[in-house]
């Protein structure tokens, strides 16, 4: 009832008089207008249940922009876009998937809207955006609260809700299936286990710490029950990456704390049956992957090295416009690919994509799903590093957002991250809110300067 109570006092009336400055920045909730209030609510709400319940953030999102592209059309003369800091870069971070669909589409004179649907979500993170920027809320604040909300709501609706039972014994939900499942659980957990850190580091506790070390453990525990072994090598990338940030500790005790997490990860794995078993069959079938030549076997691990090179044979066939979703059937099953892949594993990777986001996007839309995805990447990674020197204000920011795009990027090695509605929808409100928190943080301080 207290966690409740005080995520209400949030949006309480009655409490903004001590909470405004941290959640909006100098501004205050009375002081908004109807479709502000209404657009920020949206905005919020839409990341909280993605993880348990069905349609909730693709029907919640479009709902949210639709009120905030209203309000941003109703304040027009207000807006003066071009002042925003890297308002270009930004804007290509959530149109360049939607560009690479056009261009490969023209380019190959073949059309179809359902790559609109799904990775043409990313639009929405612009005007988000901009909205958040001028609105001056901190996104930071709010995931403090949402980032733990989703991963109970996972876990209530993959044992209680809304379990899948299509793939074993393996946790996840009916409407995403284990792999994203786990990753997703992972990259929201490291963005509490962050968060809470930057609590500690600057003293700042309260329950809220608490719940995100608890949403942290219990990410981690349904990422591992998914059976997923995507982005866990960002587990103790993120820790150790982190604990740099905030203490940026002497040479010896760097290596020890190093030491620390390795041998914390060492333990897990020695310790939970799920990890040693998945890391150990990772580790036998990358020794077996016929490596000098021959055919390999059709292992999980085998079959993801397989993808690989079949992908870059088929990207390297059409560079340029790609082929769409399935447009390289004439040469699914060319004679240079029969050396060293089963027809399994191409069938498999004609009907179930080459489970890389690098790859996936490169063979469907050419050079321009390749830059897509570098950029996507690069620079919100690299914004966040320019908020670590911003100031202790910025530090939340920059350790929730490079926690979450570095377990996202890990993960990308081996699944297709931004392939669904959804996870386009979730990672577009997150990275588009956490960077225009950074940047109105930023403007803050050097008015304040």
């Amino acid at each position: 009832m207290f966690f409740l109570a005080s995520f209400k006092n949030i949006f309480n009336k009655s409490s903004l008089e001590d909470t405004s400055e941290q959640l909006f920045l100098g501004r205050q909730w009375k002081s908004m207008v109807l479709f502000e209030k209404l657009a920020i609510i949206l905005i919020t709400l839409s990341p909280a249940l993605y993880l348990g319940v069905n349609h909730w953030i693709t029907n919640l999102s479009i709902l949210a922009v639709l009120v905030v592209i209203y309000h941003l059309f109703q304040v027009r003369a207000k807006l003066k876009l071009m002042q925003i800091p890297y308002i270009r870069a930004i804007a290509l971070v959530f149109i360049i998937y939607t560009a690479a669909i056009m261009i490969s589409q023209l380019g190959r004179f073949a059309f179809t809207y359902k790559p609109y649907l799904d990775q043409g979500r990313w639009v929405i993170g612009l005007p988000i955006f901009v909205f958040l920027y001028y609105v001056r809320i901190n996104f930071a604040k709010v995931l403090d609260w949402i980032a733990p909300i989703c991963i109970f709501a996972a876990f209530v609706g993959s044992v209680y809700l809304n379990p899948s039972d299509a793939w074993g014994d393996r946790a996840t939900v009916s409407h995403i299936d284990p792999l994203a499942f786990g990753f997703m659980n992972l990259s929201v957990g490291l963005m509490c286990l962050a968060s809470a850190a930057v609590d500690i580091y600057k003293k700042n506790y309260s329950i809220n710490t608490i719940i995100k070390f608890l949403a942290f453990a219990l990410g981690v525990y349904l990422s591992i029950r998914s059976g997923s072994r995507s982005g866990w090598a960002a587990l103790p990338v993120v820790v150790i990456l982190v604990f740099y940030i905030l203490y940026r500790p002497e040479f010896w005790r760097g290596i020890i704390f190093s030491l620390f997490a390795a041998t914390s990860v060492f333990v897990l794995y020695q310790l939970n049956s799920i990890v040693k078993i998945r890391v150990d069959s990772l580790l036998l079938e990358l020794l077996q992957y016929p490596w000098l030549g021959g055919m390999a076997q059709d292992t999980s691990v085998g079959l993801r090295v397989t993808f690989y090179r079949l992908g870059y044979f088929y990207f390297s066939q059409s560079p340029f416009f790609g082929w769409g979703e399935r447009g390289y059937g004439d040469i699914k099953d060319a004679a240079e690919l029969l050396t060293f892949s089963t027809q399994y594993a191409r069938d498999f990777a004609y009907s179930a994509l080459f489970h890389s986001e690098w790859l996936t996007q490169s063979v469907r839309f050419g050079i321009f799903g390749l830059l897509g995805v570098v950029w996507v990447f690069l620079l919100p990674m690299r914004l966040f590093v320019s908020f670590i020197k911003s100031g202790d204000d910025s530090l939340k920011v920059a350790c929730m957002g490079l926690a979450y795009m570095i377990c996202q990027l890990a993960a990308s090695l081996g699944d297709e991250v931004f392939n669904h509605k959804g996870s386009v929808s979730f990672s577009a409100i997150i990275i588009a809110g956490l960077l225009a928190t950074g940047l109105s943080l930023m403007g803050r301080e050097t008015e304040v300067a």
